[in-house]
């Protein structure tokens, strides 16, 4: 099998090309939202359908909420997402990189009794919802991860764009006072 070609025509292993794909701590963090919002979907939903003869306990009716909670949580922060990526909602204002951090830690939190709930002795849920539960805990701690290193970019490109702001005013300064 040969090996394919860059638009200059030259030879380029595949293993070069795989190691150029970068993806940033932004896009995995939304990444991992969307994975976090399918599993609890599925959390809720195979809960939901395994008690439809109305035997639904209290570890029953927690680890659907727990499913549903997450899923409107998950489903606010990706609308407020697409906003921000349409123009339509500021960075700049209350939905910031570290507002969106700490509302993925308040999902660490809110999956660590949930998923304790579901993979009891006794569960509620079926073996797909405690897969997917586990699913949405780990993600969870991922996306809460994700999210702090877009933060801590924001912070960073902020930092730089107001030194070379700085740095011009100081060279126009320099200019009129010369």
């Amino acid at each position: 099998m040969e090996n394919p070609q860059n638009l200059r025509g030259q030879k380029v292993s595949p293993d070069s090309v795989l190691m150029r794909v970068h993806v940033s701590p932004y896009g995995l963090k939304l990444c991992t939202q969307v994975v976090m919002w399918v599993s609890s979907i599925i959390v809720f939903g195979s809960t939901a359908q395994a008690h439809t003869n109305g035997s639904c306990d209290a570890s029953c009716g927690y680890a659907i909420a727990t499913g549903v909670i997450s899923f409107i949580h998950l489903t606010l922060l990706l609308f407020f997402n697409l906003m921000c990526e349409l123009s339509r909602l500021s960075r700049q204002g209350w939905f910031t990189h570290h507002f969106e951090a700490y509302n993925m830690y308040l999902l660490v939190f809110w999956w660590i009794p949930g998923v304790s709930n579901i993979a009891q002795y006794r569960t509620p849920s079926p073996g797909t919802g405690q897969f997917f539960a586990f699913i949405a805990f780990f993600g969870s701690l991922y996306g809460s991860l994700k999210a702090y290193h877009s933060y801590k970019e924001e912070e960073l490109r902020r930092t730089l764009y107001q030194e070379q702001k700085d740095r011009e005013s100081m060279e126009e300064e320099q200019k009129f006072l010369s």
